[in-house]
């Protein structure tokens, strides 16, 4: 167990709150996409993958500007997560149970096809400002931890304002209390969907390039870190706002003091722990929440 000290415990943390905000930004995808019409897409981690994966080739491999690598892989993002609502999910609406058999087919395929591009080696990426630190009162500052700390509160605090606030909100609203009411209202309801998909390419991809800034990118990086967001979504709840948004924080925060005392393997076992904890104390809101978004 590693030794307490005051501005290793703040730097720790401050690592925590960084990864707990990109969670904050891939989290907030899933939320609107299973608000508006409870799907859950399994292949979303890998939909950021391509993102990063497909930036790095354009601009390391093809010399394109990065400024235009990045938006083009964004855009990619985007339309991928786009096209799986409007060609597969639209298609299965009424088939309950099948979004989660052909998100996971779009999870392989996607894998595979990252592997069979780029090869199954993990690759460096860009910087993304983690060549820029500061040490204050002992504590090691990153220029990248702040980018992603303020890229998280940004983004979470314009998506509630957005959700709660705005036309689109009360029309994302309507959309998931009664589709046909929505839709007899004059708003565009598969629409809709499908530009709530769109955007959660979006926040996937941003999310999906800073944590390979932070690691590296490779077929499978993105695999752990999206696993950690679906819990932080379990435990929060996925039909509510800010609980698993705090949530994804409090995950962060807790698996990187379990890293730090208990060494990197201690990571795993301590969320696991933690999942069970919770489903342990308050299993019957988890089960009744899953019910009545079924139903």
């Amino acid at each position: 167990m590693a030794s307490i000290n005051l501005a290793t415990l703040l730097q720790v943390a401050l690592s925590g709150l960084a990864t707990g905000a990109l969670y904050a930004i891939m989290l907030l995808g899933v939320l609107i996409v299973y608000q508006v019409s409870k799907n859950i897409n399994f292949a979303y981690g890998q939909i950021g993958m391509v993102s990063a994966f497909g930036s790095y080739w354009l601009y390391a491999e093809n010399g394109w500007p990065i400024w235009l690598a990045v938006l083009a892989a964004t855009a990619a993002a985007v339309v991928i997560s786009a096209l799986t609502d409007l060609v597969i999910i639209r298609r299965i609406a009424h088939r309950q149970g099948l979004d989660f058999v052909v998100t996971l087919g779009e999870l392989l395929l996607l894998t595979s096809l990252a592997e069979l591009i780029f090869g199954t080696s993990a690759r460096s990426y860009l910087r993304l400002l983690s060549d820029i630190s500061w040490t204050v009162g002992g504590v090691f500052i990153n220029a990248n931890d702040l980018l992603a700390i303020a890229l998280g509160v940004v983004f979470v605090i314009v998506g509630h304002f957005i959700l709660r606030h705005t036309t689109l909100g009360i029309s994302l609203r309507a959309a998931a209390e009664d589709a046909d009411i929505a839709q007899s209202a004059g708003i565009s309801v598969p629409a809709l969907r499908t530009w709530t998909w769109a955007l959660s390419g979006l926040l996937v991809s941003v999310a999906g390039m800073m944590f390979a800034s932070r690691l590296s990118v490779s077929s499978f990086y993105m695999t752990p870190l999206v696993i950690n967001v679906f819990i932080a979504g379990m435990i929060g709840g996925l039909e509510r706002y800010w609980p698993p948004i705090l949530a994804a924080f409090f995950i962060a925060l807790y698996q990187a003091f379990a890293i730090y005392f208990f060494g990197e393997a201690g990571g795993v076992p301590a969320l696991f722990i933690l999942v069970v904890a919770v489903l342990t104390l308050m299993p019957k809101r988890f089960v009744d929440e899953r019910n009545e978004a079924r139903a």
